[in-house]
């Protein structure tokens, strides 16, 4: 097994090479400059302490763009639990005034458990397939480039949005008749 972080310098090196990338990732899932910099410096900091767990060198990108993409969604739900915390009686007295007002709130929290419930759902596929579908939906990387990323054929790329779309739609037709 190639240990990637060597050296102090080899660590440096993979900082200097990937910084930007992680950032982006943080950056687009938080749209916040602070919080994706913590979400860059603990991606970082997780791969650290993993460092021995990664066998390919080829697809160090990959690996720190997933533990990326896992840290910012973590953040996401600490920020959320935080913000559930925060609404008191008040907050939910306040919303219940006027019928067109909480009939545009059922609808934004009806799509918010929505949002997440599929967000759930793509956690649950295979790691093959996750990591392919967040690349393209959330990064919105083409497949040609996503093969380049992960250093897999085209073919082998467009069979795993394919499988990875096709078990999102059987856990969601399981969800609706239940």
């Amino acid at each position: 097994m190639d240990v990637i972080f060597e050296s102090r310098m080899g660590f440096d090196e993979v900082f200097a090479k990937f910084h930007k990338l992680i950032y982006q990732i943080g950056y687009r899932m938080i749209k916040d400059v602070g919080l994706a910099e913590d979400i860059m410096q603990e991606t970082f900091l997780k791969a650290y302490k993993k460092m021995d767990s990664i066998e390919d060198q080829n697809k160090l990108g990959a690996w720190l763009s997933s533990i990326a993409t896992r840290t910012a969604i973590d953040f996401i739900r600490k920020e959320k639990r935080l913000k559930e915390t925060m609404v008191d009686d008040t907050d939910i007295t306040i919303i219940k005034q006027g019928n067109q007002e909480s009939g545009i709130v059922e609808n934004e929290v009806e799509l918010l458990f929505m949002k997440e419930n599929i967000h759930e759902k793509i956690l649950l596929l295979p790691d093959c397939q996750k990591e392919v579908f967040l690349l393209r939906i959330q990064f919105g990387l083409k497949e040609h480039e996503i093969a380049e990323k992960l250093h897999l054929k085209p073919a082998t790329v467009k069979t795993r949005m394919y499988r990875a779309r096709k078990q999102l739609k059987l856990m969601m037709n399981c969800r609706e008749s239940a």
